[in-house]
């Protein structure tokens, strides 16, 4: 199916009238896509998806961790935006609508699996400090503790509670304003703020606690 070529200028959008709010300004590079869509324009969405989904696909991974369920997840975010795109009001970006979805989407998928990704993950954790595998031989010095200090990071991400993980990954690995996070999640700015403080805590203390290991125990 041939797309058309869409303005590469972004369009206007008015925030704010219908709820007695004053009025602001959103410049929105999918507005014009957003319109023709929701005028029953499927090759609209379709171009939606495309600038989308590998942004989408990032947040999803940096989320769940494992890439089968960051693709599944990913599916079932723009199927809800098919869906349910009438829902979105032009109140904010399209992609702090999409985020929205995305993030409902995946501490959705998080829950449903419960027992079962604790268990994986704690046989991974095993797996990862040497033990249920054959001893391999070993990697040069520097290889082998870069490796190891970016499996810590992921690990130490995984393991925040979700609401700071989200808030910590849509603003530290996605590039997103406290204003755009708090749209997304329907939180203040402040605990946008906070949550990132405390998430940024945690991910400190786990990495000290990685280069003590390293140093025999201390930390200078």
């Amino acid at each position: 199916m041939t797309v058309p070529m869409v303005e590469a200028h972004p369009a206007t959008v008015v925030s704010g009238h219908a709820r007695g709010l004053p009025l602001r300004t959103i410049d929105d590079p999918d507005a014009a896509l957003v319109e023709r869509w929701q005028s029953g324009d499927e090759a609209a969405f379709e171009t939606l998806v495309r600038r989308h989904e590998r942004r989408v696909f990032g947040l999803l991974m940096r989320m769940l961790g494992n890439r089968d369920d960051a693709l599944d997840v990913s599916q079932e975010t723009f199927l809800s935006l098919h869906r349910h795109g009438h829902r979105f009001r032009r109140e904010a970006r399209f992609s702090t609508f999409v985020y929205r979805v995305a993030a409902n989407a995946a501490l959705n998928r998080r829950r449903s699996l419960g027992r079962k990704r604790s268990r994986e993950q704690a046989l991974a954790r095993r797996q990862e400090a040497g033990f249920d595998r054959p001893q391999s031989p070993r990697d040069p010095e520097a290889a082998a503790v870069g490796v190891e200090a970016q499996a810590r990071v992921q690990r130490a991400l995984l393991e925040l509670p979700d609401d700071l993980r989200l808030t910590l990954v849509l603003y530290d690995l996605e590039g997103q304003s406290y204003g755009d996070i708090a749209r997304s999640l329907g939180i203040p700015e402040g605990t946008v703020k906070s949550r990132i403080h405390r998430a940024r805590n945690a991910l400190r203390e786990e990495l000290r606690s990685f280069v003590a290991a390293g140093r025999g125990g201390k930390v200078s």
